[in-house]
């Protein structure tokens, strides 16, 4: 995760991902997983959870 601002990296840690990875790149957007399935998406100058609900 060094790769990315040190406040991504503190909002990653910060929201509990457990060993976090880069799961795809599209322009200007890079999606970051867990092992638990949880989803964040980095715009560049934002950061949300895109984790998709249980049915």
């Amino acid at each position: 995760m060094t790769q990315f601002p040190q406040w991504v990296q503190r909002a990653v840690e910060h929201a509990g991902l457990i060993d976090p990875r880069i799961s795809t790149r599209n322009t200007g957007e890079i999606t970051i997983s867990d092992s638990t399935g949880r989803t964040v998406l980095f715009t560049g100058s934002s950061l949300r959870e895109i984790t998709p609900l249980a049915a």
